[in-house]
């Protein structure tokens, strides 16, 4: 076929000529309104229920309250934000379920991490595989990134074999000789109870009792009693939190009375609350404590623990700090990462995360570097130990009794 070009052009030229005109008629519907921007979608699965219940639920609740202040104050650049959270029950099989079907749904900006390491590192091993961002404040085994390789997973809190060793510290300036070690014999309380056996051979404390168990088959008062029959001046460790309630209980049952006991997981009101009257000069550790000034992208320390008790009708925990203060990192880094054309780019949250060191509500906050051997691991925030002493009504409070630069209050002993 053979173009007549005079006639192609004229017909052009007529074309352009409508399309100006139609562009200057008035438009009867009026200008077609943009889009609403979409939410910004974060997804975790904690346990609410189970044997991590207690801890696990007070995660969720700095996850959810975060999320709700963070919308107070118009979102993330302008865009909602949105939780999605299940509870896995404390199974691990379950929690990577529920993580592979939030990758699936395609919907999901970044995660949060579940409650223990142990879960945690199950529900890493899909994360990283998909490539998307994932803050974990409930997960303290350095094992999880030793020599791993992690690329899109990073810690929040205190590294495990830190939790006690202040505990050690001030055992041993307090003239204890010899220690008592029981764990739970998986992998957090394991890690811990690695940091216990180092600290005693630094500071030349004698391990006179190691004992594992089973977890949920621990028998407290057997326990409790064999320390006490080996004359240990130190009664340490544990698992979670039942674990630190029944272990003080125990203590008080079989009449031991070491020089000082300390236990994982006895330092928020849920501890003392059930251990009542045994929890008198038991130590805890914490990551974070009521009395410290903190501040992150959310909130103050002083802001988030007036919100959280008007919500919840109690005193946050630290876990819950952490969670607060993982919705605080992540808000920052999808901030950050936004594109103009409204999308957000997983690398860039990814990017940030794994080089910033910043405060949030939990504290201090930095992790090993992209590339490091223990990359993604917390190497900035260290915990502290409280001890639950008489406050002068009857009653007991925590005090900050270790490090030394931020303790309140001198030890008090049993004996």
């Amino acid at each position: 076929m053979r173009y007549q070009w005079p006639g192609v052009l004229a017909m052009g030229f007529g074309v352009l000529a409508m399309a100006v005109a139609a562009c200057g008629e008035e438009d009867p519907v009026g200008p077609v309104p943009m889009p609403e921007p979409k939410p910004i979608v974060l997804g975790a699965a904690v346990a609410e229920t189970g044997r991590f219940g207690t801890p696990g639920a007070e995660v969720s609740r700095g996850y959810r309250l975060a999320v709700e202040m963070l919308n107070e104050q118009g979102g993330i650049g302008g865009r909602e934000v949105q939780l999605v959270i299940h509870d896995d029950g404390s199974d691990a099989d379950a929690s990577v379920r529920l993580y592979q079907e939030m990758i699936a749904s395609d919907t999901i900006t970044a995660f949060l991490g579940p409650y223990s390491s142990g879960i945690t590192e199950s529900v890493i091993s899909v994360t990283e595989a998909a490539g998307i961002p994932l803050v974990a404040p409930a997960a303290a085994t350095p094992a999880i990134w030793e020599n791993r390789g992690r690329q899109w997973s990073v810690q929040t809190s205190v590294q495990g074999p830190d939790y006690l060793e202040g505990s050690v510290e001030l055992a041993a300036q307090s003239g204890a000789r010899t220690v008592a070690l029981v764990w739970e014999d998986t992998a957090f309380p394991t890690a811990v109870a690695q940091g216990i056996r180092d600290a005693a051979g630094t500071r030349g404390l004698d391990l006179v009792m190691e004992q594992a168990y089973a977890a949920g088959s621990a028998d407290h008062e057997a326990l409790a009693a064999m320390a006490r029959d080996a004359g240990a001046d130190l009664f340490i460790g544990g698992g979670y939190s039942d674990d630190a309630i029944a272990f003080a209980k125990a203590v008080a049952a079989v009449d031991y009375r070491p020089l000082l006991t300390s236990l994982l997981l006895a330092s928020g009101t849920s501890f003392i609350n059930e251990a009542g009257a045994a929890g008198r000069c038991v130590i805890g550790n914490a990551a974070w404590d009521p009395s410290i000034h903190t501040e992150g992208y959310i909130a103050t320390n002083e802001t988030f623990i007036r919100r959280y008790e008007a919500t919840y009708n109690k005193m946050p925990d630290y876990q819950a700090a952490g969670g607060f203060g993982a919705v605080e990192l992540l808000a920052e880094g999808i901030n950050r990462a936004a594109t103009p054309t409204g999308g957000i780019d997983r690398a860039s949250i990814r990017d940030f995360l794994f080089a910033t060191s910043k405060q949030t509500v939990l504290g201090t906050y930095g992790v090993y570097p992209l590339g490091d051997p223990q990359a993604g691991a917390q190497r900035d925030l260290k915990g502290i130990q409280i001890q639950w002493q008489d406050d002068g009504a009857g009653g007991l409070v925590s005090r900050i009794v270790h490090p030394p630069e931020v303790s309140q209050a001198p030890l008090c002993f049993t004996q």
